[in-house]
């Protein structure tokens, strides 16, 4: 099973929205990780992120 987040990402360039899909049973961090590399946001310009739905 799976489930859709939002989660948004900040960047040292500004902020991205990213839909990811997890697994239900996914932490928020394993969530964030992946939206990051889905967006192609790579570790260096990554700051911060945060499942918001």
């Amino acid at each position: 099973m799976t489930r859709t987040l939002t989660v948004r990402l900040r960047t040292g360039t500004g902020t991205v929205l990213e839909d990811v899909g997890v697994s239900v049973v996914a932490t928020d961090d394993a969530a964030v990780d992946m939206a990051r590399r889905q967006a192609g946001i790579s570790p260096d310009q990554f700051e911060t992120g945060k499942v918001v739905a």
